[in-house]
């Protein structure tokens, strides 16, 4: 991996934690899986999250930096599964599921899972 690459990655990782709250920080601390994630999509401040080695069956997860929302959904028909999340919320991440590309892009990711 190139210098440039790994500079990017690393200044990239260090701007989100440096701008997290010290409640957060602790909460993405406790947090599984935190390493092996993929952001798929950033809807506004829902970041739409695969994790490379979760269970089936094939979901995703929203949350937000403050991990004030924390729901997981069906890839197949975007069913809630666990989490709240507010009306408004929710109608962002169906219309990104229902987009040309949404759920091909989070079928693809789930599948290339290691």
């Amino acid at each position: 991996m190139t210098s440039n690459i790994m500079e990017k990655i690393l200044t990239d990782l260090l701007t989100y934690y440096l701008s997290l709250d010290d409640i957060s920080i602790e909460k993405h601390l406790k947090e599984v899986n935190t390493a092996n994630k993929e952001r798929v999509k950033t809807l506004d401040d829902l970041q739409v999250i695969i994790y490379s080695n979760d269970h089936e069956p094939p979901h995703f997860h929203v949350k937000t930096k403050d991990l004030n929302i924390d729901a997981k959904f069906k890839i197949e028909d975007c069913e809630l599964l666990s989490g709240s999340i507010s009306a408004k919320d929710l109608k962002k991440i169906k219309a990104f599921h229902l987009s040309p590309k949404g759920k091909i892009v989070l079928t693809s990711i789930w599948n290339k899972r290691s």
